[in-house]
């Protein structure tokens, strides 16, 4: 029996992670309560599981998975990682190996709120923050504008309303979303916000595991920091002292596994911040194995069949519908508004080397989205909590 990845979640992340286990001679799995675009890749197996009975019926069929203690799990979203959590125990007795750092590592990554205060206690520099629904106001008051989030990763539809962040310029407006998220039961955190100057958008990408840790660090391009919303233009781009930091804070954080930590960075002052922890593979995690850094490898102590050559710049990670989007839409769209020149933009698409959905060697997930596209239907789910399109 070949052994498996059981891969939980089915979006442009668990696509990639599905990809990387095949070039290791391991049979994806996709384990999902929808079909995602991750469930058109070619040799996947693909398990659709009712959303409604995920802590009790559905379990037991994900636990049957582990092939008698062979196989392999990952998560690749973050309402899978709870999952994790909320049953590692069973999961590691069907599992040879839950690919994930400890569900206090977890925990702490998951929710911003008590990231921040992990930062404060370790001397992280993060931006400073105030728990506005359980903490006093500081006595030292934060400069405006201010940035909003919800304290945890929002999931349920009954809050969509909710924005993933939200910039704050004034104190009314600042007492008026207070009220929105205590109405809607959502528990705010308010950060010092970086934004309205020049700013650099780091990922640094890290996998550690048996006293073993390889890394690569990718810049944003696209969309700019202001935007507070999810890459859709990354190269790779070395800064060391960046990387090193964050290299540091994980071991302080005592984290193993899959990582992705982002950091924003003032070129007038020098000064960078590490902004939050995704504790899984994120969405842009083809740029590991296209780079030569074998994440997958690294924690399961088996090497790629094809190993691809260690890159630490010339690469360019492109979603390429929703950088069209960012670019192109009449609400961000930074070139039809002039924040981006249309050379610029034209030679990051010459020059794109990885890709989102496109893989000559696995052209399914392809295909289906230009089908849809053509057709006007609906598109498959590719990123957590969101269908392809905007962002």
């Amino acid at each position: 029996m070949t052994t498996a990845l059981v891969i939980l979640g089915s979006t442009i992340s668990a696509l990639a992670v599905a990809r990387d286990a095949r070039a290791h001679g391991l049979l994806p799995i996709i384990v999902d309560t929808r079909h995602g675009i991750a469930c058109e890749s070619y040799g996947t197996r693909v398990e659709l599981l009712d959303a409604s009975q995920l802590s009790t019926k559905e379990l037991a069929r994900v636990c049957a998975l582990g092939g008698g203690g062979k196989h392999f799990l990952i998560a690749t979203g973050d309402a899978w990682l709870r999952f994790v959590i909320a049953h590692r125990d069973m999961l590691e007795s069907a599992f040879a190996r839950v690919l994930h750092a400890s569900n206090a590592s977890l925990s702490t990554c998951l929710n911003k709120a008590h990231f921040a205060q992990w930062c404060r206690r370790h001397d992280v520099p993060a931006p400073r923050a105030w728990l506005a629904g359980r903490e006093e106001r500081p006595s030292e008051p934060m400069r405006l504008p201010v940035l909003l989030r919800p304290a945890d990763t929002l999931h349920d539809p009954a809050v969509a309303a909710i924005p993933k962040a939200v910039q704050i310029a004034s104190e009314s407006a600042l007492r008026e979303w207070l009220h929105r998220y205590q109405e809607a039961g959502v528990e705010p955190l308010v950060t010092e916000s970086l934004l309205g100057q020049p700013l650099v958008q780091y990922s640094v990408a890290v996998a550690r595991a048996q006293g073993r840790t390889s890394s690569f660090v990718a810049r944003k391009l696209r969309p700019g920091p202001e935007a507070c919303a999810v890459g859709t233009c990354v190269e790779l781009s070395p800064a060391r002292q960046i990387e090193s930091q964050v290299l540091g804070m994980l071991e302080a954080l005592d984290y193993h596994g899959i990582a992705e930590v982002e950091v924003l960075h003032v070129p007038e002052s020098g000064r960078s911040v590490v902004i939050e922890v995704n504790a899984r593979p994120w969405l842009q995690y083809a740029l590991a194995p296209a780079s030569g850094h074998d994440f997958l490898g690294l924690l399961l102590g088996m090497p790629a069949l094809r190993p691809s050559r260690l890159r630490k710049t010339g690469m360019i990670w492109l979603n390429l519908h929703d950088d069209l989007y960012v670019c192109w839409s009449r609400s961000l769209g930074m070139v039809r508004h002039g924040r981006l020149d249309l050379l610029s933009y034209l030679k990051t698409l010459w020059l794109a080397n990885v890709y989102a959905v496109f893989d000559a060697g696995d052209l399914g997930p392809w295909w289906t989205t230009l089908r849809r596209r053509v057709t006007r239907t609906p598109p498959l789910p590719s990123a957590e909590g969101t269908a392809t399109g905007p962002v």
